[in-house]
């Protein structure tokens, strides 16, 4: 019960901080460290959390490795941006337009996914990945993507009715902020019924599932939509933040970076899908700021007159921490902090890599409890 206690008081004090975010940086303290440009940094962190939360529903609730996610957020992303700059089809709509026709064609995906596992899944998706940023330079769509040129986005400015009280950015960081929220409680829910307890038993045993009467196929098949219906909203409010989009922003890069910090942050995980948002936002601020103390300074890691290493060099620093996640920190940064909160951290260090991390109960996950198990999902 204290427990209980404890998670609904942290809650609402982030909920609280969350809504008084962009007005921070305009009090003391608070203004030698925050700005205008952080609450940008914020709202795309919101955006971030979206799309990854549909990924870790695919990749670490139900266990199908994508490397494709980030062909899902394209297409959301050019969707919301033909409906609204192409047929003037308001703000709201347009993203929930984009996510509802993405999660169709993630369930058309996973269909001729339901014969592939493993790596044979992972490199099917890769291959949706390279070939999708192809697709859409082709001529014969140009005049709505923009082909190899790409299209300019207009920012959305504050409505006339909270134009007095907002500025443009605040207005934006609300308008995302939002619906990462509530996307992220809907997440909460999805694992916590039915739904989310088949995806357990998938991704524990597929044989498994089979006898307890689950209806693999169709919840395959579901998983692909749920993940697809997250990458188009995700990719709807990406448009909110920039002023060019071309298809060579979502590239391959892109994908494999965030299956790279859901695991930083902890599969089958709420918590650690919110610490891969952060770790998503702002790593490259990150190694910059290592680079700036010396830290990454070795030879011809930065180029006289560079002042940031260049990206093979963050490259190199994400393998190597996902090395060293996946050695000692076997649940992610979200088993870290239940470690923490259990009075055990440096035992759970030293054991993550000599021992696989503790079994998940059938019904449950690492998300904050465990669930009942599942039984006769049809």
């Amino acid at each position: 019960m204290a427990l209980f206690t404890r998670r609904r008081i942290a809650g609402a004090a982030i909920l609280a901080l969350v809504a008084v975010f962009p007005y921070l940086y305009q009090l003391r303290p608070f203004d030698a460290v925050l700005d205008p440009f952080r609450t940008f940094q914020v709202t795309r962190l919101a955006i971030w959390l979206v799309v990854l939360m549909g990924l870790n529903l695919l990749t670490g609730y139900s266990g199908q490795i994508s490397l494709g996610h980030g062909a899902l957020v394209a297409i959301g992303a050019y969707t919301a941006a033909v409906l609204m700059h192409e047929f003037g089809v308001p703000v709201a709509p347009a993203i929930l337009a984009a996510g509802l026709f993405t999660g169709a064609i993630g369930f058309l995906i996973g269909y001729p996914a339901l014969r592939l596992t493993g790596p044979y899944l992972a490199i099917a998706t890769l291959a949706m990945m390279l070939a999708l940023p192809q697709m859409l330079k082709l001529n014969g769509i140009r005049e709505w993507t923009g082909g190899v040129s790409g299209i300019l986005l207009t920012t959305p400015r504050a409505p006339a009715a909270v134009d007095a009280f907002l500025t443009d950015r605040q207005w934006l960081y609300y308008s995302c902020m939002v619906p990462a929220l509530i996307m992220t409680l809907l997440a909460w829910n999805i694992t916590r019924s039915h739904v989310g307890r088949a995806f357990i038993a998938l991704r524990d045993t597929e044989i498994g599932a089979q006898q307890m009467g689950i209806n693999v196929p169709l919840y395959k098949m579901i998983a692909f939509a749920l993940s697809a219906f997250y990458a188009g909203i995700g990719g709807g409010l990406f448009v909110f933040t920039e002023a060019f989009m071309s298809p060579d922003t979502f590239d391959v890069n892109l994908s494999i970076t965030m299956l790279v910090v859901i695991v930083l942050g902890g599969l089958t995980s709420i918590t650690g899908t919110i610490f891969a948002a952060f770790v998503m936002t702002f790593r490259n601020d990150f190694v910059d700021q290592l680079a700036s103390i010396g830290i990454l300074k070795l030879p011809g890691a930065v180029l006289p007159g560079q002042e940031q290493p260049p990206d093979t060099l963050r490259g190199a620093l994400y393998g190597l921490l996902l090395i060293l996640t996946v050695i000692f920190l076997p649940r992610g940064l979200a088993g870290f902090g239940r470690d923490v909160s259990e009075k055990r951290p440096w035992e759970r260090l030293w054991r993550g890599r000599r021992a696989a991390p503790r079994p998940l109960p059938a019904g449950g996950a690492n998300s904050d409890g465990p669930d009942p198990p599942a039984e006769h999902l049809e």
